[in-house]
């Protein structure tokens, strides 16, 4: 084998774990979704009111969430939204309401009581890192003059939750929303790149000896 035939597969082994180092993240994807259930209930849901209602999602892996949409009846008055995240249900009446702004847009589609639905989204002003495991979230409009209507969603575990006194019974029913987001990827460190680089050079070495 001629030395300088060595060139090829070395550059090829260099390349591709110059590949790995730079390999782009993920972009932004629905990581979770329970879209609404056209004809279904739609439950009261304000933290000023404490009819809290929440819902549970699971993620594989560390996230960036960008956005987080869900669709309800209309929010009327001049209220706003308050949407939490939290890593335990107690914790969603201590979390601070997520920051960003919030666009909604008719989904041509009633409750069960007649009500026309929005899908309502809030982009988060900076992106919500989380961690994989389970997550809680909770939404509420908060406007004295005015009830808000957060509705029932599909594939979920069918298990929502509703405040009562700071305890939460169980309620089978999912309530819709969707997470969007990037899954965070790991890129090798320096070290573990130059050590690709040495198992090349010495499969190439180890190659040419049996030559």
């Amino acid at each position: 084998m001629n030395a300088g035939n060595l060139g090829g597969p070395l550059m090829r082994s260099l390349c591709a774990a110059g590949l790995i180092a730079a390999a782009p993240l993920a972009s932004a994807a629905v990581l979770v979704s329970q879209p609404f259930s056209a004809g279904g209930e739609s439950f009261l849901s304000t933290f000023d009111g404490g009819f809290i209602n929440a819902d549970s999602f699971s993620l594989g892996g560390a996230v960036d969430v960008s956005s987080i949409a869900w669709w309800g009846t209309e929010a009327a008055g001049g209220g706003s939204f308050s949407v939490r995240v939290a890593s335990s249900l107690n914790g969603l009446l201590s979390a601070s309401a997520l920051g960003g702004t919030v666009v909604s847009a008719s989904a041509n589609a009633t409750d069960s009581d007649q009500r026309a639905l929005h899908r309502f989204e809030l982009t988060l002003g900076s992106a919500l890192g989380l961690g994989g495991g389970t997550h809680y979230l909770a939404i509420g409009y908060e406007d004295a003059n005015s009830e808000w209507h957060w509705t029932a969603g599909n594939n979920g575990d069918s298990v929502s939750y509703y405040s009562d006194a700071q305890d939460w019974p169980e309620d089978d029913v999912d309530l819709s929303f969707e997470v969007v987001g990037e899954r965070r990827q790991t890129v090798p460190e320096p070290g573990i790149l130059a050590l690709l680089g040495l198992a090349g050079i010495g499969g190439l070495l180890a190659r040419r000896r049996r030559l």
